[in-house]
């Protein structure tokens, strides 16, 4: 079910170079949400656009949700301000949530923004099944947490500053060998050119693969039609309904099997 929601920031603060956590009070969402999933924000009461701010789940319990973003545009710098107890309209749990099988050993790969629902699968999984942990950034104060290999936590560095030199594609593949992969699955979210590279490796070496698609998804109920992305369909016949050709991501997804879809560059 969703729900609208009036919160009240419990805090909002920076926790990495450009980097803020937002806690928001909710006692709805908070309990209907599973990790994968996403709220959409109207920034300000007075935010004059009709578009709303998609943002995955951090963190959810009883009675608040997190999120972690990056003041990129015009709503984002809006939240950047936001304060204590300010009152916040939120809409959600919204879209699916990770397909996980825990039988099988996980890894999990999160660059730049797209670290929230990575790390929101982690938090969940990482007691019942062996998870190696892979989070990149572009220089070492972008980091939040520790490079920690004995607990198969991995940071990168473009610059090498912190954790692995090189981006997250390359400092995965320096840990795990490709016969390695094979029994294992990959969970994705990041920038889009990162999950294409890592989805078009995973079909071509035959790895099962789930990516968070991120894209603009101003109403987040399939109403606007503006996330539209076209599936790998394999019906025999050239004739097309829209539904067997297209999906939408906030609606099919944002979590996608790396087969089932044309490309991540949307």
């Amino acid at each position: 079910m969703i729900f609208n929601e009036i919160c009240k920031v419990i805090y909002n603060k920076e926790i990495a170079k450009d980097i803020f956590k937002a806690k928001l009070s909710s006692k709805k969402i908070s309990k209907a949400a599973k990790p994968g999933q996403f709220i959409n924000i109207l920034p300000s009461i007075e935010f004059p656009s009709v578009m709303r701010r998609p943002m995955s789940i951090y963190h959810q319990n009883d009675e608040s949700i997190s999120i972690i973003y990056k003041p990129i545009g015009y709503g984002t710098r809006i939240m950047k301000g936001w304060k204590k107890d300010e009152k916040i309209d939120i809409i959600g749990p919204l879209g699916n949530c990770w397909d996980v099988d825990c039988n099988k050993e996980l890894i999990l790969l999160g660059g730049g923004v797209g670290i929230s629902p990575i790390l929101n699968l982690y938090n969940s999984i990482k007691d019942q099944t062996k998870t190696s942990l892979f989070i990149g950034a572009r220089e070492k104060d972008e980091h939040f947490l520790d490079h920690d290999e004995s607990s198969n936590i991995y940071l990168s560095t473009d610059d090498g500053s912190c954790g692995i030199k090189g981006n997250l594609f390359e400092a995965f593949q320096e840990i795990f060998s490709l016969k390695e992969l094979q029994d294992r699955v990959i969970y994705v979210c990041g920038p889009p050119m990162m999950m294409e590279v890592v989805s078009k490796f995973s079909i071509d070496n035959n790895i099962e693969c789930y990516l968070a698609l991120e894209t603009v998804m101003a109403c987040g109920i399939g109403i606007c039609q503006g996330c539209t992305l076209e599936t790998n369909n394999n019906l025999k016949t050239q004739k097309h309904s829209y539904r067997s050709k297209y999906e939408l991501v906030c609606m099919d997804g944002p979590i996608f099997n790396a087969k089932e879809i044309k490309t991540c560059l949307l």
